[in-house]
């Protein structure tokens, strides 16, 4: 057995009264990552694991059981990909979620949603749906997302859940890029106007998933292109979307964040890191093979297969991990996006 894990079984009752950190506040389950999409920001689709060896519907609710206790109700779990509604079983497992008392966020491309399955959707209690559109142009969505048809999909999509699932939050994401610049303004005045949405989060343009470790990657001849190409041109649309803001509440990036999208743009090894990153206290990752991350980009933690969230969380790997973390010095993606932290 790993030692560095055999004290979460023997020493439970020390752990307890001395815990390492505080239990964490954001859940994440990457539950598989096949994807119909060829989406140019991120090459997910591009991978070659077998899907029999992802954790099944089973496994994953006896992670969810365990959870129990530990991580507080008041938090909701996302679901991930991929797209997560192609893994089988998944709207079960969004009513089992649900049934053990937490709310759910499921992130999807919206192409495989249909009146059938929103009706299976609403069934299954889902609390919020979280769909990627990166522009009102059809073109320039089908374009990023890599296949036609993608926008008219999504916007059959809305309607869909709109009608059928009036208790499910739908809320917009939207990457920053060269290709969707022109249109961001008109997206979030778009989202503002519209009674079916919820709101909408940007996200940077970073590092594509699943692409090879290189730090200059914006430079690459495979992704320059999404890189924005005038620096003037990208502060020029934030600001414009953090005066929008002031009116429009559905845009829920704050105005610090938005900021450094146009910092890190300027420059993306010099972006305001004004603060320890935390992210080591308070995020569970868990990827489709069930190995748990506190941070992707740090070793794995171990596997829920084998060790408990809660045991794995207040390991002495985890306090190596966290320590890894808080000394890093990166200017890195998660900073900017899912684990931005405003400043005090």
């Amino acid at each position: 057995m790993d030692s560095n894990l055999v004290e979460m079984n023997t020493q439970d009752n020390q752990v307890q009264e001395k815990p390492v950190i505080i239990a964490p506040s954001y859940c994440c389950f990457v539950v598989t990552l096949k994807c119909l999409m060829k989406c140019k920001m991120c090459h997910i689709w591009k991978s070659n694991e077998d899907d029999l060896s992802e954790l099944s519907l089973g496994e994953w609710k006896h992670t969810v059981s365990s959870l129990k206790g530990f991580l507080d109700t008041k938090y909701d779990i996302i679901l991930s990909g991929g797209e997560p509604l192609l893994k089988k079983g998944i709207l079960d497992l969004v009513n089992f979620i649900t049934k053990t008392g937490y709310k759910v966020s499921l992130e999807t491309n919206a192409y495989l949603i249909d009146e059938e399955l929103v009706k299976k959707i609403r069934d299954s209690g889902l609390w919020r749906i979280c769909i990627s559109l990166d522009s009102l142009d059809e073109d320039t969505h089908d374009f990023l997302r890599g296949r036609k048809g993608a926008y008219s999909r999504t916007m059959k999509a809305i309607e869909y859940l709109y009608k059928l699932c009036p208790t499910v939050g739908i809320n917009i994401q939207t990457i920053i890029m060269q290709q969707n610049l022109d249109g961001l303004v008109e997206l979030a005045e778009w989202v503002g106007q519209d009674e079916r949405l919820s709101y909408i989060y940007f996200q940077a343009m970073v590092r594509p998933f699943g692409s090879p470790l290189d730090e200059h990657w914006f430079k690459s001849g495979n992704y320059e292109f999404l890189w924005p190409d005038g620096t003037k041109k990208v502060r020029s649309v934030i600001n414009e979307l953090i005066k929008l803001k002031e009116f429009n509440s559905k845009i829920v990036n704050t105005a610090n964040q938005l900021n450094m999208y146009a910092e890190y743009f300027e420059n993306p090894f010099g972006f305001s890191k004004d603060i320890n990153c935390t992210i080591g206290n308070r995020d569970i990752n868990v990827n489709p093979y069930g190995d748990l991350y506190l941070c992707f980009s740090k070793e794995s933690l171990g596997n829920v297969k084998n060790y408990s969230i809660r045991d794995m969380w207040y390991s002495q790997r985890a306090a190596e991990v966290r320590k890894s973390i808080n000394e890093c010095k990166k200017y890195c993606h998660f900073l900017l996006n899912c684990s931005f932290e405003d400043k005090k």
